[in-house]
């Protein structure tokens, strides 16, 4: 969209009265840096102005004020400009204000200061444009279509064409593309030709639409985010058209091509969407994503957080195309793969889905149930409707829904009451959603409107049309389809006092929250209508404000996190789910790293609720807050709280004794840190990941002891060369084992055996090179040790021949490993014979 600021720093100009030379000259250099494009440094000028005994007037200051304003607007730093808006007063200072605000991540207070201006009937046009773009980003449709409208014919030009702009968005997103043809008629502005061609795509008319955005391609005069946004279109109007093949090419081309994208999301999509509908392989660009975590190699400035979240989105496009092709266990694979290793990725939540899909097709309800409960526990979130859906994803898939509809159906025509037939349309328009048979949906919706029209009956027994509407809402929220969002916008729009409105509220901000990326200012407006619903009863308002906290925590805004806990406690000390609020207020207080208000949390949790499911939990978590208060008396206290957890034999009874032996060794009492290993190895059920742990701990604190104790050693060696030989040992604990080994037998003083540990770990790598961090720092370790075994034996062509190997994959430490071998051999002069 246009950039619709308005030149406040002129129209003030305009009007002010004649200013004295010296002033003028003052304010020239910052009000040149702001026509010259130079926001950043007009700031500074007119700042640095106000500050000084200029000896401006009162207008002079305002007009200095203004540019400063404005300048700081456009240098995209809200917070300096609300500061200088708290201390200055200037025309249109709500306008300023609103876009601060929005800079600044406050777009409740924009939306409230735009729509105060606007019931005051003293909005400007340039301030009703705002709350329109605001009110479409949120989702609110129908409003900004209505402000669109009304500007259509404001006398500003740049006004008029961005409310037209925004009023063909508008329409796409309400479904009307005809009418957005026609809103679009005669601009010609480069994202009016981008929006003309979203129009015809979803008129059906790829072949339309396709020489408007190549010609726009060509232009190359849109800017990089449209251009991004153009070429994806034009990916789309192929894959529309049936060139699936072209559409893989354009798309594999834009992400091998691009070192940042904010529609990498969007590509990797339509990729997966063209790859699904294409007889063409797999790109060999894919493999290269996945294991360089970037694009092309020219491509190497790119930040290592921006490449994991680029392999991140390839790690799920390959996932999504084994999927496809029903190879369902390497899908697994890669998906467990990125929660695994990349968690936090903008993608996290799509690749569980994923997973829980495989998983509940297959029947996996014990992995479902697990991967579920992960769910809530990485997302913060406990039981909001559309994620029990996704749980409970197996028993969808096997459901026989086309079949219930039928006989709902049926029973609704044979039916000798109203309300037996609206119960059986209800059920049967919910089966019929469930099956995908959307025609179907909606003709039994325009039934259950008839039989539900003026019913209050309907209302209180929850399956009138309205029922139905907001459970298509919750049902597309459960899918992760796109209309979940707006759906349940207007079914709150359209049923404000309905009585499940409370419900649509909630649905709306947990989604908004959760989505990719978080829409905070749509979730903040659902809890804010959830606020002033009538008739709320306590259990209710408990919900609103546990359903706040948690949005509390999305934001990492914990310091009101723990304000707002405090007072629902203080407010409901006996709400059902006060142990659920007192664990998020320890966890909160812990991630602050106020550790002993976090322990007090912690502890009084199982004290107040010893059968609260988080009481195991928060005993845990109330040893760990203790011990890293790194006091005697916390590390007392956190052995005594896990020794009471570990005689409770819960599920973490385990992992409490395990945190007990590694605080003794911490504390330099390896001895008895051992003891504790050894008890634990002798478990039964003890999970193979932990055994294998353990097992590598326990040859550590055996090489510990070796120092006073030379037998000891020979009982790590043998204890790691055992479990080294176990069948299909994963290459990550085979690197953990293979280096204790060799330093363990270092310390031994058996070099040779030391340097052979070392060389196994780094020539077992598996193809491809470690695949995860964690093998990498394993593999490097290794092999950074042997090197040195091999320089203290002036080995010097092989140290360099080692280092060169290490340089090989694409680790962290590549670059190191290469330099090395370089110095060695330069040190040594021994290129002679070097390939």
């Amino acid at each position: 969209m246009p950039d619709v600021l308005r030149p406040l720093c002129l129209l003030l100009l305009a009007v002010a009265s004649p200013c004295p030379a010296a002033a003028a000259d003052n304010l020239q250099p910052a009000r040149t840096a702001l026509a010259e494009g130079q926001p950043l440094i007009a700031a500074g000028k007119a700042t640095r102005l106000l500050g000084a005994e200029s000896g401006l007037t009162g207008e002079e200051r305002q007009q200095a004020a203004a540019l400063a304003i404005e300048a700081w607007v456009r240098v995209g730093d809200g917070a300096r400009a609300l500061d200088l808006l708290a201390r200055e007063n200037v025309p249109g200072g709500p306008y300023w204000e609103a876009q601060a605000a929005l800079l600044a991540g406050e777009a409740a207070r924009a939306e409230a200061v735009l729509t105060a201006r606007l019931e005051l009937g003293q909005a400007e046009a340039s301030e009703k444009l705002l709350l329109a773009k605001l009110s479409l980003e949120q989702g609110d449709v129908a409003q900004a279509r209505e402000l669109a409208t009304g500007l259509l014919e404001a006398g500003e030009v740049d006004i008029a064409t961005a409310a037209r702009l925004l009023l063909a968005e508008a329409l796409l997103l309400s479904g009307d593309a005809s009418q957005a043809l026609e809103t679009l008629a005669g601009t010609r502005t480069e994202a009016a030709r981008h929006l003309h061609a979203r129009a015809l795509i979803e008129l059906d008319r790829p072949t339309e639409a396709e020489p408007l955005l190549e010609a726009l391609l060509a232009d190359k005069t849109g800017g990089e985010s449209l251009t991004h946004a153009s070429l994806l279109l034009l990916a789309e109007t192929r894959l529309r058209a049936g060139r699936s093949a072209d559409a893989v090419e354009n798309l594999t081309t834009f992400l091998d091509a691009t070192p940042h994208s904010d529609l990498w999301p969007q590509a990797f999509q339509l990729l997966a969407r063209a790859l699904a509908d294409s007889t063409a392989p797999l790109p060999d660009a894919t493999l290269r994503w996945v294991a360089d975590s970037g694009a092309s190699p020219r491509l190497t400035t790119r930040p290592a957080a921006e490449n994991a979240i680029f392999q991140g989105h390839a790690l799920l496009l390959l996932a999504r195309w084994l999927h496809d092709q029903a190879r369902e266990i390497e899908a697994l694979g890669l998906l467990e793969a990125m929660i695994e290793a990349l968690p936090g990725h903008p993608q996290e939540g799509e690749a569980m889905r994923l997973a829980l899909q495989i998983h509940g097709a297959q029947g996996d309800e014990a992995v479902v149930a697990a991967l579920a409960a992960r769910w809530r526990q990485r997302f913060q979130e406990s039981g909001p409707a559309f994620l029990d859906f996704v749980s409970a994803g197996g028993r969808f898939v096997r459901g026989e829904y086309p079949q219930a509809a039928s006989l709902f159906q049926a029973a609704a025509d044979a039916a000798a009451t109203l309300a037996g037939r609206r119960a059986a349309l209800y059920n049967a328009g919910i089966a019929a959603l469930r099956a995908g048979e959307f025609a179907l949906y909606q003709s039994l919706l325009g039934q259950l409107q008839i039989v539900s029209a003026g019913s209050e009956a309907g209302r209180k027994a929850g399956d009138s049309a309205a029922d139905l509407e907001l459970d298509r809402g919750l049902a597309l929220a459960a899918a992760g389809q796109p209309g979940a969002s707006s759906g349940l916008s207007q079914f709150l729009q359209n049923h404000a006092n309905h009585p499940r409105a409370l419900e649509a509220c909630l649905a709306l901000a947990e989604l908004s929250m959760l989505a990719a990326p978080a829409n905070f200012g749509m979730a903040e407006k659902a809890l804010a209508q959830a606020d002033v619903l009538p008739h709320l009863t306590e259990a209710q308002r408990q919900r609103i404000a546990i359903t706040r906290l948690w949005l509390l925590d999305r934001r990492d805004k914990l310091k009101e996190l723990t304000e707002q806990g405090a007072a629902f406690l203080k407010a409901w000390p006996e709400a059902e789910r006060a142990d659920e609020v007192r664990m998020k207020l320890g966890d909160a207080y812990f991630r602050l790293e106020n550790f002993a208000a976090a322990r007090t949390e912690f502890e009084l949790l199982p004290q107040e609720h010893p059968e609260s499911p988080y009481a195991d939990s928060a005993l845990y978590f109330a040893a760990l807050a203790a011990s890293a208060t790194l006091t005697e008396e916390g590390q007392a206290a956190a052995l005594e709280l896990w020794q009471t957890l570990a005689e409770r034999g819960g599920p973490l009874g385990l992992a409490a004794r395990h945190q007990q032996a590694q605080l003794k060794r911490l504390a330099g009492h390896e001895a008895d840190a051992l003891n504790l290993l050894e008890a634990l190895l002798t478990e039964k059920n003890l999970p193979v990941e932990m055994h294998r742990q353990l097992t590598c701990e326990k040859a550590e604190l055996l090489m510990l002891l070796g120092r006073p104790h030379p037998e000891r050693l020979d009982e790590a060696v043998a204890l790691l060369r055992d479990f080294l030989s176990t069948a299909d040992l994963p290459y990550l604990w085979r690197a953990r084992a293979g280096h204790t080994l060799a330093t363990v037998l270092h310390a031994a003083a058996r070099t040779t055996e030391a340097l052979e540990a070392c060389h196994a770990v780094v020539e077992q790598t598996p193809i491809g090179g470690p695949a995860n961090p964690a093998e990498f720092r394993w593999f490097y370790r290794a092999g950074f040790f042997g090197i040195e075994l091999l320089e203290a034996a002036r080995q010097w062509e092989s140290a360099a021949r080692l280092a060169e190997k290490l340089g090989r994959p694409r680790g962290e430490r590549a670059a190191e490993a290469a330099e090395r071998a370089t110095k060695i051999r330069l040190d040594h002069f021994i290129w002679d014979g070097k390939k």
